[in-house]
């Protein structure tokens, strides 16, 4: 029961952070609409998998897909908005 609630609470972050990428006008937005739920989404999912399978081997390479995830999407966000800011993109610009 409580494997199905962390899986359905991941999805519905990464469903929330994906209407935010569509909704929000400008990159700065759409980078913390992502990148915050995409995040966190994606955490609670895998921890919900690994809830769900039971403690067995695979987990140990959820463990690892889960921090190679909360290393590498901050660093993602940060170099997309550095290079939106770099390259001078205007905020409020269409989509």
């Amino acid at each position: 029961m409580i494997a199905w609630i962390l899986v359905g609470l991941g999805c519905a972050f990464l469903i929330i952070g994906t209407i935010g990428i569509v909704r929000f006008r400008d990159v700065y937005s759409r980078l913390q609409a992502s990148g915050v739920s995409d995040n966190v989404g994606s955490a609670i999912l895998l921890v919900g998998l690994m809830v769900l399978d039971g403690l067995t081997a695979r987990d140990a390479a959820l463990l690892f897909l889960i921090a190679l995830l909360l290393i590498t999407n901050p660093i993602a966000t940060h170099s997309i908005a550095r290079s939106a800011f770099a390259s001078h993109h205007e905020e409020g610009g269409g989509g």
